[in-house]
């Protein structure tokens, strides 16, 4: 097989590298530039493989054609033929390493030896000995047999084989799945626009029939990578057939841009004639017309040998780049992959460690969104559903705008109306939105995820008080039974509370002489308050949508591997219920205290209010009957600007007016007073006890049940619930780390 090129078929350094890169396996990741034999069982395929390679497969022994070969041809001055498998891509790693085990040397092709290895592959490959074996196995097999022939006198030529693809069953060998699975290799091996498609047809068959010739226009459209092969040309003997075989040689049917060659091979029978025999008998028969007339490249092993070396070589060059860029590529995707898998997680300590950094990760944000440290993480540019403090205090000061505007049932005299401690005349939040319509649209661009976007409507709970955003409510399923129902605060009774006061009394005196029964404040305050407990139940229940939303957005940020999401989850999720049940009933502890105890305070601002109530009750009522005196003779006294109150005027009133008036104006001013202070204080303290203690900072609170110390305490049983990987993700880990090793192999041959 010596060649007179320098270097056989092509550049010896670049396709040494793609034949080891087809060695790892890379071939079942990134596509090869490669040169493929296919046709039918009795087109002379094999002998034609035969010829180029100088591989003389015993015809006593019918195994190639049941699994794809790949044949490998070196020139070294040493003389080696080396025998492997290259297990199918997709086998288990076991039964990969079995069969990579599998390595035989021998000395040459013919002989015992070489038929003895031979008839060792069928169990490596887990298929049919030969047609009589009647063990349950498959016929044929996706795996690949790899023989290596070096030697002084071989040509740089790798080629591969692949079975014969055939149209009838064998009993008791081949079956219908077979057929088909054989023309899917073919499929699979043709495929790629890096293989060079080396079609094999018999001259005495039309051309236009054979389905080997269809299979690879449907691979390769164009033509532009497939080049024909005419065998057994001393067959044809009727003139026309003649005519027809060399008008396809001549170019005349341009299905194929790379045209067709012809060669003549061994005949059936002829089982011992060398090399150099089989060479001089192809040369006599072409040396005869109508051959002899015909273009010489295209007649004969040599021609074709020389043809599939400038293919090949073309080939190699101008895809080699892209292999090695796809190479790259491929290793960092795969690299990224791993990485965002995080590490192993097979043992509790690898599990542990896991979810310990999910922790630190959630720990970090959670505090920035407790601590509106927004440019802590990008995310919080992105999706302001995430800033929860900022949330949390539009929710407490509307909550504290809506209580004191509304929380009343009945509106107290605007003749008194002294200020509880603390209160200004905008309790509220600065902006207000006007109508529903333009806090939805604010909320359209507050960064609310995808997966919330039903949230994305006024809902009931959205009614309670304006928001400039809408209150998450898709985790109301996980919270039933602990949220309140969802509120619409009416505004107070315009109707007035005289007579409701005069009615509450008339029906609660007793034997006291001048003054009331002090019971009637803690009934009239009761039933001024009796709004208090739905709106603040909806407040706590919204608070506690907002904090909810919060954990479980930010362990999805935190947590990337959805599996362990979905169990963390439902870990925490009971002892999240538990601390939103704890801030719910705190909530209602403080309802108990204000509404159903003694009117109780301790706060000296009630007394300064009540006097101040009376006073300006007196002033209300005397100011009607207010005079200006006319300027003093007396220089040092203007009384120009003062006004005056006739005694007469001022005994008259406190003679006119009634007892039970005087008295159920003394309760209102009581009622009032005291309910605006109870009214503060009750306020502060759902806004620090129960939204900021029970549901922020709290040690018992929601933000801290998924903690450091909550991931040290659990269980190895509980860790590989959560954390554990399950067989798929051990799977894809392993498969992974396998295809990285490789291509980090092939980063080093292609670099090399």
């Amino acid at each position: 097989m010596a060649d007179d090129s320098n270097d056989g078929l092509g550049n010896r350094a670049l396709l040494d590298k793609v034949d080891k890169l087809r060695e790892l396996g890379i071939s079942s990741q990134i596509p090869l530039p490669q040169i493929v034999v296919v046709g039918d069982q009795s087109s002379g395929k094999s002998s034609t493989l035969e010829s180029l390679t100088g591989f003389h497969m015993p015809r006593s022994v019918t195994l190639c054609t049941r699994y794809a070969t790949e044949i490998i041809c070196r020139r070294e001055q040493e003389t080696s033929l080396m025998i492997s498998i290259q297990p199918a891509h997709g086998c288990s790693p076991n039964e990969a390493a079995r069969k990579r085990e599998f390595r035989r040397s021998v000395r040459n092709l013919g002989g015992q030896e070489f038929m003895s290895v031979l008839e060792e592959i069928p169990a490596i490959m887990g298929i049919k000995a030969n047609a009589t074996d009647k063990v349950s196995c498959p016929t044929f097999s996706r795996d690949v047999l790899r023989i290596e022939k070096s030697g002084p006198q071989e040509e740089h030529l790798t080629i591969i084989d692949v079975p014969g693809i055939f149209e009838n069953e064998s009993p008791g060998l081949t079956t219908k799945d077979d057929i088909a699975l054989v023309e899917g290799m073919v499929k699979h091996y043709i495929k790629d626009s890096r293989t060079i498609i080396l079609a094999v047809v018999p001259c005495n068959v039309d051309i236009a029939t054979q389905k080997i010739i269809k299979l690879a226009s449907e691979a390769d459209p164009e033509g532009k990578r497939t080049l024909g092969v005419l065998t057994k040309p001393d067959l044809v003997l009727e003139q026309a057939t003649i005519n027809a075989v060399t008008g396809l040689i001549k170019g005349q049917r341009r299905d194929l841009q790379l045209g067709y060659c012809v060669v003549r091979n061994r005949g059936a029978d002829d089982l011992t004639s060398s090399l150099e025999t089989r060479n001089r008998a192809e040369m006599e028969f072409f040396s005869r017309p109508p051959w002899s007339q015909l273009d010489k490249t295209r007649l004969g092993i040599p021609a074709l040998r020389a043809r599939l070396r400038e293919l090949l070589m073309d080939r190699t060059k101008s895809e080699f780049p892209k292999v090695k860029r796809e190479i790259m590529d491929m290793l960092k995707d795969s690299k990224q992959q791993l990485e965002a898998m995080g590490p192993a997680r097979s043992e509790p300590d690898e599990q542990r460690a896991y979810l310990g950094a999910i922790e630190q990760r959630y720990t970090e944000m959670k505090k920035f969104g407790l601590d509106a440290y927004y440019t802590g993480h990008p995310v919080f540019s992105k999706r302001d559903d995430l800033k929860l403090i900022t949330r949390i205090r539009e929710l407490n000061e509307a909550f504290s705008k809506v209580f004191f505007e509304k929380a009343h049932s009945r509106s107290f005299n605007e003749s008194a109306d002294p200020q509880a401690p603390g209160e200004t005349d905008s309790p509220g939040r600065a902006e207000k939105c006007e109508d529903r319509q333009w806090a939805s649209s604010l909320a359209l661009v507050s960064g609310l995820p995808s997966t919330y976007g039903s949230d994305l409507s006024p809902g009931p709970r959205d009614l309670v008080y304006d928001l400039t955003f809408l209150i998450p409510v898709s985790g109301e399923s996980d919270l039933d039974g602990i949220l309140s129902e969802p509120l619409e605060c009416l505004d107070p009774d315009p109707d007035s509370i005289n007579e409701h006061l005069e009615e509450l009394y008339l029906k609660s005196r007793g034997y006291e002489l001048g003054t009331f029964n002090w019971a009637i404040i803690p009934t009239s305050f009761r039933d001024q308050a009796k709004k208090w407990e739905n709106l603040t139940l909806a407040h706590v229940s919204n608070a506690i949508l907002v904090v909810h939303h919060f954990i479980h957005e930010i362990i999805w940020e935190t947590c990337p591997d959805a599996k362990i999401r979905t169990e963390l989850w439902a870990f925490i999720l009971d002892d999240l219920l538990e601390c939103y049940h704890r801030a719910m009933e705190h909530a209602k502890f403080l309802l108990h205290v204000e509404l159903n105890g003694n009117a109780v305070t301790c706060n000296p601002e009630f007394d300064s209010l009540l006097r101040r109530a009376r006073h300006d009750g007196i002033m209300g009522l005397l100011q009607p009957h207010a005079v200006c005196l006319r300027k003093s003779d007396d220089p040092g006294l203007d009384t120009s600007k003062s006004r005056y109150v006739l005694l007469d005027q001022a005994t008259a009133y406190a003679a006119g007016n009634s007892s039970l008036e005087s008295i159920c104006s003394h309760i209102h001013d009581v009622v009032k007073c005291y309910y605006n202070v109870a009214r503060s204080r009750f306020v502060d303290n759902i806004c620090v006890q129960v939204i900021e203690h029970f549901l922020l900072s709290g040690d018992k609170g929601p933000l801290r049940v998924f903690c450091s110390s909550h991931v040290l305490k659990m269980s190895a049983e509980t860790l590989d619930a959560i954390a554990g990987e399950d067989i798929v993700s051990r799977s894809r880990r392993e498969a992974l780390g396998r295809s990285i090793k490789r291509l980090e192999e092939a980063r080093k041959v292609v670099h090399g």
